[in-house]
């Protein structure tokens, strides 16, 4: 008798979780626009609430993207161990970066590797560069003029890992129909905020 530990559902699910904050705050933010009257848009209680919200997003999308990447990470390792072993995996391809995996051991299991244009592995792309731009980052000083709307995480980032995780898994199993996905789609019923 045996018993399969793996922890790619679980990091997704803290995803899926903490993006559900984010939804929340996300309405929060737009009630408050709808309901404050613009004179009141200049003052700096409102601007301290927008602020200290878009903060909480970004801090909370920075959890997300990581348990994202992290996620995939997880479960690409599994799917190799699962199809071809875990010395092989250990061997062979544990030293490969994240989109090289995702490429190359589906074409050593199935045959067919994903389609190196598709969405699914540009979205893969600039997943993990954007987790290795957080996990790497490098402490600056920037003009306050200079900075810009991408120096931040936004709810946006959130929801397109989440929607990256989701995708990939979908395009894995176009190619090998016997896989188990899922883990990433049994909890999008409780969260009306994705289509």
């Amino acid at each position: 008798m045996e018993a399969e530990f793996n922890y790619y559902e679980d990091f997704f699910h803290i995803a899926i979780d903490t993006y559900k904050e984010i939804a929340k705050l996300e309405k929060e933010l737009n009630k408050l626009q709808v309901n404050t009257s613009k004179s009141e848009k200049s003052s700096d209680d409102f601007v301290d609430n927008v602020a200290e919200r878009n903060d909480r997003i970004g801090r909370l999308a920075l959890i997300v993207v990581i348990f994202c990447a992290t996620s995939l990470e997880a479960y690409i390792n599994h799917y190799a161990i699962s199809n071809l072993s875990k010395s092989y995996l250990k061997t062979y391809l544990d030293k490969l970066d994240l989109l090289s995996k995702w490429v190359v051991i589906p074409r050593l299991t199935t045959g067919t590797q994903l389609d190196a244009g598709s969405s699914a592995l540009q979205d893969l792309s600039w997943l993990i560069t954007l987790r290795n731009k957080l996990v790497h980052y490098k402490s600056r000083k920037i003009e306050i003029d200079d900075i810009k709307e991408t120096d931040f995480l936004w709810g946006d980032d959130a929801k397109r890992a989440i929607e990256t995780v989701k995708n990939l898994a979908q395009e894995l199993k176009k190619i090998d129909d016997d896989i188990y996905i899922d883990w990433t789609t049994k909890k999008y019923e409780k969260y009306p905020f994705f289509d």
